[in-house]
């Protein structure tokens, strides 16, 4: 008897894989947004149907028919409209190629020779204003070249002493430091070039980091909001017709 009983068991522990795995086959697969169809109007024969097995009366059956028509041809373009919004794979992708552009844009900029070097001059009358005269400091702390701290300007018509003190604090001040700022840049073109496109290949990389901790980044089911918006479209019209929702 003990082994007959043995060898039961071990039987059904054999099974078991199997029938787990049957299991997992008939379970139902959980739907995604991209698994709805786009939406068709009713054909008269089910709408009949419909009405029938409703008990939606004879008299509501044309007004009925057009809120569903209706739902059906506003539910059409506002899926066709969310399928053409570009997903997450896409803008990392595009986040992707961008910093890899930027980055091969700094590498042929630091191996220009001397003709292009000097033609890249030019770019100070527009690169420079959009520069802080600290941004220039921070990045190139050992240049001579790099606009000055100055003091502030006494205020105008104080009665007090116009002189400023010998001691005052003195600062970064924008509007004072523009002609600096044009000529660092004018003679530092490729170092600032390729010193603020790093900054932007840094953004980007921040970016990409970012969009991978965005809610839903990591998969897992999402929403199934095509379903959830229509059941409650379709749960007003039933309660248009004067039916109680349950």
């Amino acid at each position: 008897m003990p082994s007959r009983s043995r060898t039961s068991n071990l039987s059904d522990e054999a099974e078991e894989p199997h029938n787990l795995l049957v299991w997992k086959s008939m379970k139902p697969k959980p739907l995604r947004n991209a698994d709805f169809p786009a939406p068709r109007k009713i054909n008269e024969s089910d709408f009949k149907h419909l009405c029938k097995i409703s008990e939606i009366q004879p008299s509501d059956h044309k007004i009925t028919k057009k809120w569903l028509d209706e739902l059906v041809t506003d539910f059409d373009v506002w899926m066709k409209g969310e399928r053409l919004q570009l997903d997450r794979a896409s803008d990392r992708d595009r986040l992707k190629t961008a910093l890899s552009n930027t980055e091969k844009a700094a590498k042929r900029i630091r191996n220009l020779g001397p003709s292009g070097r000097r033609a890249t001059r030019v770019i100070s009358a527009s690169v420079a204003p959009m520069l802080a005269a600290r941004w220039l400091n921070e990045k190139f702390p050992d240049d001579d070249l790099t606009p000055q701290r100055s003091k502030l300007p006494s205020a105008q018509g104080s009665r007090t002493s116009t002189r400023t003190p010998q001691r005052a604090p003195e600062y970064f001040i924008e509007e004072k430091s523009l002609e600096a700022r044009m000529d660092f840049v004018r003679q530092r073109s490729v170092e600032t070039t390729i010193a603020a496109l790093n900054e932007i290949i840094g953004g980007l990389e921040r970016s990409i980091r970012s969009l991978a901790l965005q809610p839903g980044s990591r998969g897992g089911r999402k929403p199934t909001m095509f379903r959830h918006f229509l059941i409650i479209n379709l749960a007003e019209i039933w309660s248009r017709l004067g039916a109680q929702l349950s």
